[in-house]
């Protein structure tokens, strides 16, 4: 049980210090999660606090390889109706 943080990672140090377990560490080229730290934050919170505070959408995967802030999670528009309204704005 251990998530990971994926090359889209920019290094914004937002979830470094929100990490329970200390388990998210600087690394090039993108910041890394030690498995043997990671807990998930269980036991200490009801949702992963780094992906919970990630800006960027489907950086941080869970086990299953599965991204735990996946698109359309910071903006609450689902990708098909997100990718309906940009080409409608890109005809006019």
């Amino acid at each position: 049980m251990a998530l990971k943080i994926i090359e889209s990672c920019v290094n914004c140090w937002a979830c470094e210090p929100l990490c329970p377990s200390q388990a998210i560490y600087e690394a090039k080229p993108h910041f890394l999660i030690d498995a043997k730290k990671c807990t998930e934050c269980d036991g200490d919170y009801s949702d992963a606090q780094c992906a919970s505070i990630c800006p960027i959408e489907g950086a941080i995967l869970d086990s299953f390889g599965a991204p735990v802030n996946p698109a359309g999670s910071l903006t609450g528009i689902p990708p098909e109706k997100m990718a309906e309204a940009m080409a409608e704005l890109q005809a006019h």
